[in-house]
């Protein structure tokens, strides 16, 4: 069935047979996924996740004449002061309180559209519903009709429930779906010379280190949805192509795009460490008969870098990656490039449609713990008690707890770690720590403090469990 057949966008669960839980080795996984779906598994306790409004406030939060409403209680608008943090992008929220839960909250639905529009007067006012209008059933559809005729301007509602998906990213296939339904404008002919640039969680430093890699081919990006204007979103049908920087998060709308308009999708990982940039390059010159020129910007690029990547910094190290499939994979071939073994893999979810890429891991060792899970810090901390490891390349929020354990922390915000500037950042940041070994010294005499010796002892995976059906 096509992606927009249906009115919402299906859960990554029931779409693709997502996986939030897990925990094993490489080699039970890739015997676990080796058939038409995977076992579903439950966590009997959880420390924290995020939920799939997090996500779906991501996708939106970026797009320049835009405005984002968040429809429900105070709590659930909390993130967007962190994906609005240092831009300019406008936010605001209706603000249910008890009472609207149980009377509905359309006049402050109403109130915040045309306080939104009156302020910013954007081309598109973003609707994201929460799980409490999951509850009180707000007829949100007769507010968008209604204003949308009079303020002329697109107003689009984007349900996210919250209770069907345990998989947050969920959250960018529902935004996304709204996206090809509302936004994506009829193919015109013919096809312009332009290439969709799908990112959505990546830094603005990581997207500039591969633009600046392809107008040097002199291709043209359309940069989407993030740092993009809706118009760029609007025009994404008439591409001579799409690339993602990380094809699991945006392979709903390149699927869309394909399905829909006959906008084919370049498949590559992402463009982390020599080899997968290579990759990256390649393919996307080819499509615009640049392949000689992309052989001599490789050919300099590699000579640049060439004198950091000999340093080595990961020489006999270990490794734990946390980060989604996509970039493990990318990732571990640079820790290897770099001289260093992956020794723990940790991802927020798998699926039958990225379960492919497990086979590009084959090269690591089968005993490699390999765990699903998000926010699930114990989990890591257990794996790094038993498998210890030299270096964390991960979310922040892991990197403190790693840290504890003697562990060199390289926590992937704030770094540049696509294209061939990534390589030479990511050496620079692995040899700042071992300058100096006396800090992860010292925080590794309290390894293990925010838990108890008994809890540290246990199985790693004693609570997650084979659903029962």
């Amino acid at each position: 069935m096509a992606l927009l057949d249906t009115r919402k966008a299906l859960t990554r669960e029931k779409r693709n047979g997502a996986l939030s839980h897990y925990h094993g080795t490489l080699a039970s996984i890739l015997e676990d996924s080796s058939g038409k779906e995977l076992q579903p598994r439950v966590r009997t306790l959880s420390q924290s996740s995020p939920g799939e409004i997090v996500y779906a406030l991501q996708a939106v939060s970026g797009i320049h004449d835009a405005v984002v409403i968040i429809h429900g209680a105070l709590g659930c608008a909390a993130s967007g002061v962190w994906f609005n943090s240092g831009g300019n992008h406008s936010w605001y929220t209706t603000n249910l309180n008890e009472s609207d839960t149980i009377l509905g909250g359309d006049e402050k639905l109403r109130a915040a559209i045309l306080r939104a529009y009156n302020e910013n007067h954007p081309e598109t006012i973003f609707i994201i519903g929460t799980p409490i209008i999951a509850i009180n059933n707000d007829d949100v559809d007769s507010v968008v009709i209604e204003l949308g005729d009079e303020l002329g301007c697109k107003i689009i509602y984007i349900d996210v429930n919250g209770f069907k998906t345990k998989n947050a990213i969920s959250g960018y296939d529902v935004v996304f779906h709204a996206f090809l339904k509302h936004l994506v404008e009829p193919r015109q002919n013919p096809v312009r010379p332009f290439l969709n640039l799908f990112t959505v969680s990546e830094s603005p430093d990581n997207v500039a280190a591969i633009v600046e890699l392809l107008l040097a081919l002199d291709i043209p990006c359309n940069i989407i949805p993030q740092f993009s204007g809706v118009k760029g979103i609007c025009s994404a049908s008439g591409a001579l192509c799409s690339v993602s920087l990380d094809d699991a998060e945006n392979e709903y709308i390149m699927l869309g795009l394909e399905e829909q308009y006959g906008v084919p999708a370049v498949k590559t990982n992402p463009p982390i460490g020599t080899a997968a940039v290579y990759d990256f390059v390649k393919k996307i010159a080819a499509r615009f008969d640049r392949s000689e020129q992309a052989e001599s910007l490789i050919k300099n690029e590699e000579q640049k870098i060439g004198g950091r990547r000999s340093k080595k910094p990961f020489a006999g190290k270990r490794i734990l990656l946390e980060m989604d499939l996509h970039r493990v994979v990318s990732f571990s071939s640079l820790v290897e490039e770099l001289g260093g073994e992956v020794s723990g893999i940790v991802i927020p979810h798998l699926d039958i449609q990225n379960a492919g890429k497990l086979k590009d891991l084959s090269i690591l060792s089968r005993t490699v713990p390999f765990i699903v899970a998000h926010g699930q810090q114990f989990e890591i901390v257990n794996v790094l008690n038993k498998y210890p490891a030299d270096f964390y390349i991960g979310r922040s929020e892991t990197a403190v707890a790693a840290a504890r354990f003697g562990v060199h922390p390289l926590p992937l915000d704030g770094i540049t770690y696509y294209g061939y500037r990534g390589i030479g950042e990511v050496v620079k940041r692995a040899l700042k720590p071992m300058a100096n070994n006396n800090h992860a010294s010292l925080l590794g005499q309290n390894s293990g403090a925010s838990y108890s010796e008994s809890w540290l002892k246990r199985s790693g995976n004693w609570y997650v469990k084979f659903e029962v059906k």
